[in-house]
């Protein structure tokens, strides 16, 4: 007797809904991406309990007549794919024709469709029940009713998450699908309350604005790059708009909300010198390919796909974003900023209590019997007075720095110059005739803390943490430095690698030249072992022998390997040891050579960490703490 046998379409319906129909959020997205197929221009979206009461999901596309609409229900059934042809050009949402049979095996489902011409058609469909067919009201578009989710399985009914948690899976589906289409106008009410409404314009900001707010799109750059199998477009944050999740990184790929490991990776990497350390960026990018050259028949939601240029996208869009934030040099702006905001929210004071605090702190300076006359009492400067063989220097704009003239040179003696990066042959890496002056208009007017440069602006004034400044500086001198060393060594010892079997057989000519191309000269040494003959001279130190090995296990395993990139960790290490220090006093001498340095980086903004280096404090910050913004 035979064992093997065919399932019923009941069942195959119900084992195919389990990967199809994850929770509510799936039925939404698989009816609006239904909606959007059909040339729909308005999509209303309706949720009672969840999601798990009921589901509307209302459209005014194209509809569908009796035969159609009966059709729809059975499994396999599709308008969208008729040849295998059409399998490898997949342009609309859906294809596979699983969803809406997946969705009435799980709950109760009425759908009323027309095309316009003639009566509509209603349908109501359950579980293990004939469809019940009747005409209904002739309009054009297709509703959809789901109400009573997954009430013949118990088990997937009871390990849903709360109704706060599905709900809020529902509308960030719902924003996903109206940013990838921000030219279908999307509306979302949950219980009766609208919770958004795109208006449909094709405007991809309007949209971001209408699920984000007026701060977020404020504080974005537009990116855009157009090419001969693929472009890209869309809106990236500045680094003050950073996030300790990716939530906020959207990929939508020919209008498909998808996750990208490369292209993701390709996104932090562009930021790298502008966050710290897990924090990630704002940004929604939209990218258009060749259907023929995406395959999205690999994921039952098609969340994730493959991308055959996906290594061409990422590096595109990497550079891309590169060139962008380059350009636009970000300042971090408090303003812009709700936690800075906050800091900023203080109390305001009565400048009596510095007066007193200023009067007792000289009074208890003076030798005991002595006094001195109150109305002689004036507030410290910012710097305490050393001793210097300086001239005290005109405080003047930065754009005017590098103009003086030899006599007022002659003011300052060479020994009592800027203390910064006096090494020679160090100094020479960022040249006198590199300042850009992208730096705003600037000039420094004395130091808190003995650790912030205090800066004096037309618009407001600027803090430059003095440590982490001089970080950045001597960063890009460093990898400059290095990245211009072409010259190899032969070290004392070879080093001795063990490879894998693949990496063993990756070892030919082609992958031996990219290693020689960065310095490296390897020869075999043995079956699976290789001998590091020659090395960059820059990394000739012993304690740099992983960043050796990394970059040869890059090579082998068809990896770009960079060993200026792979030292990163060590010239930010480098650099710190080498910068000032916090609790150091400098002179404005110093304090402008150091501005004046600063403004030749080509990220002035951050230290290789990531933290910001200045900080701008508007005239309305001001305001706000001395309550003279309004009541």
């Amino acid at each position: 007797m035979a064992t093997i046998h065919l399932m019923k379409p009941e069942l195959s319906n119900l084992i195919a809904a389990g990967e199809v129909i994850e929770r509510p959020a799936s039925v939404v997205k698989e009816l609006v991406e239904n909606a959007i197929d059909a040339q729909s221009k308005n999509i209303y979206i309706g949720i009672l309990d969840a999601g798990k009461g009921k589901i509307l999901v209302r459209d005014d596309g194209c509809g569908m007549d009796r035969e159609d609409a009966g059709m729809c229900f059975l499994r396999h059934a599709s308008s969208k794919i008729r040849t295998e042809f059409d399998l490898n050009r997949i342009k609309t949402m859906g294809f596979r024709g699983e969803a809406i049979p997946s969705i009435a095996s799980v709950s109760h489902v009425v759908l009323t469709t027309g095309t316009g011409n003639g009566a509509g058609t209603r349908v109501e469909s359950s579980p293990d029940a004939e469809l019940v067919i009747q005409d209904a009201p002739s309009r054009k578009g297709t509703i959809f009713e789901v109400s009573d989710l997954f009430f013949n399985t118990p088990a997937r009914l009871k390990y849903l998450k709360s109704d706060k948690v599905e709900t809020y899976a529902i509308i960030e589906m719902a924003e996903h699908l109206a940013l990838g289409f921000p030219q279908v106008a999307i509306a979302l009410a949950v219980d009766g309350k609208e919770i958004f409404h795109t208006t449909g314009r094709g405007d991809l900001l309007e949209a971001i604005q209408k699920i984000y707010g007026n701060r977020i799109v404020s504080s974005l750059y537009e990116i855009r790059k157009d090419g001969l199998y693929f472009s890209f477009h869309g809106y990236v944050g500045k680094p003050e708009l950073s996030y300790s999740k990716k939530y906020n990184q959207l990929l939508f790929l020919n209008g498909r909300c998808i996750y990208d490991y490369r292209i993701q990776k390709a996104i932090e990497e562009a930021y790298r010198d502008y966050l710290p350390p897990l924090r990630y960026p704002f940004a929604l990018i939209h990218m258009e390919i060749d259907p023929a050259l995406v395959d999205v028949n690999v994921h039952p939601t098609k969340k994730e796909v493959r991308i055959s240029m996906e290594n061409e996208m990422a590096q595109e869009l990497k550079e891309c974003l590169v060139a962008t934030l380059k350009a636009k040099r970000p300042l971090y702006d408090s303003a812009n900023d709700d936690k800075t905001q906050n800091d900023l929210g203080l109390d305001a004071f009565d400048v009596s209590d510095l007066k007193e605090e200023e009067e007792r702190k000289v009074q208890e300076s003076l030798p005991e019997g002595k006094a001195v006359n109150n109305e002689k009492i004036y507030f410290q400067d910012s710097i305490p007075s050393v001793p210097s063989y300086e001239a005290p220097l005109p405080t003047r704009p930065l754009s005017a720095i590098g103009k003086e003239t030899d006599a007022s040179n002659k003011l300052v003696e060479p020994e009592k110059k800027a203390q910064a990066n006096t090494e020679k042959g160090f100094d020479d890496i960022l040249e006198k005739d590199s300042f850009t002056g992208a730096l705003p208009e600037m000039h420094p007017i004395g130091q808190v803390l003995k650790t912030f440069i205090v800066c004096d602006a037309p618009d407001g004034f600027y803090l430059i943490d003095q440590h982490a400044a001089e970080e950045r500086i001597n960063f890009e001198k460093v990898e400059r430095l290095f990245a211009s060393v072409r010259s190899r060594v032969v070290p004392l010892i070879p080093a001795v690698l063990e490879l894998s079997f693949k990496e063993k057989e990756n070892m030919d000519e082609e992958h031996v030249a990219r290693l020689l191309a960065n310095g490296i000269l390897i020869e075999p040494f043995g079956d699976r072992t290789i001998l590091i003959k020659e090395i960059p001279s820059f990394l000739s130190d012993p304690d740099y022998l992983p960043i050796l090995e990394d970059c040869v296990h890059s090579v082998l395993n068809n990896e770009k390997a960079d060993p200026i990139r792979l030292m990163r960790l060590n010239i930010a290490t480098i650099a710190c040891k080498k910068s000032i220090k916090a609790n150091q006093v400098l002179s404005l001498a110093e304090m402008e050579a150091l501005i004046k340095d600063l403004a030749k980086c080509v990220n002035p903004a951050n230290c290789p960490h990531g933290r910001p280096t200045l900080i701008k404090i508007t005239r309305e910050d001001v305001d706000k703490i001395f309550r003279r913004s309004g009541f």
